[in-house]
């Protein structure tokens, strides 16, 4: 597996859990890193995950909103 399709991997099961179970374990540090990134809409959606995250109750429609347009933004570069 390539190390430019693990990213794109890791935010599809992220999404998954999301939708199936509202599940967002491990979505902390997904977010994080994303928010390390220089190129701005990364970081943007990095950012919004993690205030959706800690948001009661959790926002679960933009969380996967962010998710899809990371993934959109990811799929677009390949």
């Amino acid at each position: 597996m390539s190390s430019c399709s693990r990213p794109w991997r890791d935010l599809s099961d992220n999404l998954k859990a999301i939708q199936h179970d509202q599940d967002v374990t491990g979505l902390d540090a997904l977010a994080a890193s994303r928010t390390m990134l220089e190129e701005q809409p990364y970081a943007f959606h990095g950012r919004l995950l993690q205030r959706n995250l800690a948001a009661s109750p959790r926002p679960y429609g933009a969380m996967m909103w962010s998710l899809v347009q990371l993934i959109a933004m990811l799929e677009k570069e390949t």
